[in-house]
This record gives C-alpha cells, sequence and structure tokens, in this order.
C-alpha cells in the first residue's frame, strides 16, 4: 500500500509505452503529502496526532477518503445528520471508508502519539 523510506527521492522508470516517468518515493512515518499536487485525482498524506490532539471539523466534499491507523488509536467522528455523529474506533491496522460530502474529524484521545495515513480520490 505505501512504501517506508526515511526521506523523499524521486527515481526515474520506464512506463508500458517505453517513455520515462519520475516515481516519488516518501516516507509514511512523518507527518505530511505523499502524493504530489500535480496528481489529476488521488490525493494522500500521513498525520501524527500527538495525545489529546484533535483535526478541526472539515468535509470529504466532492472526495472518498480511506483513513488507515498505522500506530496508535483514533477516534474518527463523522456526521450522520445535523445533530448525531457516529464514532468509529481505530486501532493499528484498522481502516475506515467515508463516502463524499461526509463532515468529520479525527481524534487522540490515548496517552500515545498515534499515526494515519489519508487517501482521497473523486467520488465518481
Amino acid at each position: 500500500l505505501f512504501v517506508v523510506e526515511t526521506h523523499t527521492e524521486h527515481r526515474t522508470m520506464n512506463n508500458e509505452q517505453g517513455t520515462m516517468n519520475k516515481v516519488r518515493v516518501t516516507s509514511c512515518r512523518r507527518d505530511g503529502r505523499l502524493i504530489p499536487r500535480n496528481s489529476r485525482g488521488l490525493r494522500g498524506g500521513s498525520v501524527i496526532l500527538r495525545p489529546g490532539e484533535t483535526m478541526a471539523w472539515h468535509s470529504t466534499g466532492s472526495r472518498e477518503e480511506l483513513l488507515i491507523a498505522l500506530e496508535g488509536r483514533v477516534r474518527v467522528e463523522a456526521q450522520t445528520s445535523r445533530r448525531s455523529v457516529r464514532s468509529i474506533s481505530l486501532k493499528s491496522g484498522s481502516c475506515v471508508f467515508l463516502p463524499e460530502a461526509t463532515r468529520h474529524r479525527v481524534v487522540n484521545r490515548s496517552r500515545a502519539a498515534a499515526r494515519y495515513l489519508y487517501i482521497t480520490a473523486a467520488a465518481t
């Protein structure tokens, strides 16, 4: 699913048509973008939440999102209606799919840092 490296590097590889493409190899051990900004549809990043830290409420908009817990435990709070919020616990190795237009946030209520990946793509 991802390549674990300690740094970001660019490698050149041949594609099926025999032309050269740059391939980005990056670390998911640190916060930050995993997929280049100029990607046509796929986006993703690595997030580290300190104990007690909460991401702000936000929406997937017109995109679908997959959250994958890598270390520790987080709670994904997804708004299911104006007054209702569903809480989903994720531990290392588990994931949750959020459909388009899902308002949500990620919370770390544990005593240890938590790390997760988010991957989004345009909904069709």
